[in-house]
């Protein structure tokens, strides 16, 4: 019967432990998930046009499944003639937790190289590198939530 008496103590406290981290992590799961579904638009630095003004929908997140998100990306007089260029993009969004960051990242479905974007708060996105660091820049990389 002694033998048993730590296992069981040992037992208990593992059990409150996990119980603990669930509620922890269920009380992050909220914020996010507030923040889709949701339209985010920012106008973003370009080198050879004026700017992108870049629409991006983000849908109903569904915790451990990656979801769908459009992107809508138009490059200001962005042609010869001074036109605007649009591309229209479709893929995977994936929700992502490191550390303290939370946020996005977004696969497009033609295999261009996914995108990171950051919860700054519950209206504003910020578009950050591979390794969730601002770009180092002088111009905004922010979205912010607009109303549809």
């Amino acid at each position: 019967m002694r033998k048993f008496i730590p296992n069981i103590i040992f037992t208990a406290i593992l059990i409150a432990f996990v119980i603990q981290d669930h509620k922890e992590r269920e009380a992050l799961t909220p914020a996010t998930d507030q923040l889709a579904p949701a339209t985010y638009r920012g106008l973003l630095p370009a080198a050879d046009c004026s700017g992108i003004d870049y629409t991006l929908t983000l849908n109903d997140s569904i915790a451990g499944a990656d979801t769908l998100f459009a992107l809508r990306m138009v490059y200001i007089e962005g042609d010869n003639n001074g036109g605007d260029i649009t591309f229209d993009s479709r893929g995977r969004q994936q929700q992502f937790e490191f550390d303290t960051k939370r946020g996005y990242r977004i696969m497009p479905d033609d295999g261009d190289v996914a995108t990171y974007l950051v919860i700054e708060n519950d209206s504003t996105l910020q578009i950050v590198d591979s390794t969730l660091n601002r770009i180092d820049s002088p111009f905004s990389y922010q979205l912010v939530r607009i109303n549809e």
